[in-house]
């Protein structure tokens, strides 16, 4: 089979195409042949070397969809289905054990997701880490119909997932920023309204206009950096900020005041290690009914064939594009 993989850690040139033999199967397990996998941040940082102790070679990817070849009963063969970025053990596929970067894997049944006609490929391989994380970030903010929400970053997978699920769970107000004039154009031409243009305004500057002065009531903050401090100031009494990325930066600064005076939270967000099987189904099944009905719908940049990862890794780190981008196997 084809797998994408590196054994030494380095730029994006050192992903190779290799041929490897397809996965002997576990007892209980299945074998998923691959047609769509997602290119995350998160990859990037695994093949600069960022992360240590891993076994060489490494195969990335953290989220995708297949078809089963070997099933079961449940999953019979050809059966469609979106594979969990959770492994068996509750671990992120692609960080600490090998992903999805190849033609076959094999996998336990509480891995898979069946699909329904609804729901393309792309939508099925773009879904998985994206809106667990969104959703998991909202859990965790305590979000309630009725709460303003403003989440960093509409172009990219955890921001505008964020946006989509709380516009559709009955937030009062959703506000989003976005990067540049284009980015913000873009967001206007797919429907998106209070897109704030951080190279026009400041977010909190943004927000506090859009509010009328309010503040909102959660902020879900994937990017970062500076831009976590600002988005501090755009809360309001009582307000709480989740932070689940660093890709602008792993340090800001803030007032402590506005934590004092304000009585503001700031709670972090992981996906590795954080669920176990029936903390990750509880999410599932808050989010499955949304795509299956298309009220959420992942937004794609770019798709590339398998043999044009480092293209596809260059594209998502360097250019920051509006949307998921996928290779196919």
């Amino acid at each position: 089979m084809k797998t994408v993989e590196f054994t030494i850690p380095g730029n994006y040139e050192v992903l190779k195409i290799v041929d490897r033999p397809i996965p002997d199967l576990l007892e209980g397990q299945l074998l998923v042949r691959i047609t769509l996998a997602a290119v995350n941040a998160v990859d990037n940082t695994v093949r600069s070397g960022k992360f240590t102790g891993r076994h060489t070679p490494v195969i990335l990817g953290n989220e995708g969809v297949g078809i089963v070849i070997k099933g079961n009963s449940d999953f019979t063969e050809g059966t469609r289905v979106m594979i969990s970025c959770f492994t068996e053990g509750g671990q992120i596929r692609g960080i600490y054990t090998n992903g999805l970067w190849a033609e076959y894997i094999a996998v336990y049944p509480d891995e898979l997701i069946i699909l329904n006609d609804s729901i393309s490929d792309e939508e099925a391989a773009a879904f998985p880490v994206s809106f667990f994380s969104a959703q998991a970030c909202l859990n965790k903010a305590e979000f309630q119909p009725g709460k303003s929400v403003l989440s960093l970053a509409v172009g990219g997978g955890v921001g505008n997932a964020a946006v989509q699920l709380a516009t559709v769970l009955g937030a009062s107000q959703v506000i989003t920023t976005a990067g540049s004039t284009q980015k913000y154009e873009k967001a206007l031409l797919y429907g998106f309204q209070n897109v704030i243009d951080l190279s026009k305004e400041s977010i909190s500057d943004g927000v506090m206009r859009i509010t009328e002065g309010k503040g909102v009531d959660i902020v879900i903050d994937s990017i970062g950096g500076n831009l976590t401090g600002e988005a501090i100031k755009s809360l309001s009494r009582n307000g709480i900020l989740v932070t689940i990325g660093y890709s602008a930066g792993t340090t800001f600064s803030a007032n402590i005041t506005d934590f004092v005076w304000k009585g503001l939270q700031m709670r972090g967000q992981s996906l590795n290690g954080w669920f176990d099987r029936d903390a990750e189904k509880e999410i599932w099944n808050q989010l499955m009914p949304l795509l299956e009905d298309a009220k959420l719908k992942p937004l794609i940049a770019k798709v590339y064939d398998a043999e044009e990862v480092a293209e596809a890794q260059r594209f998502l780190i360097e250019e920051r594009p509006f949307g998921k981008v996928l290779i196919k196997f």
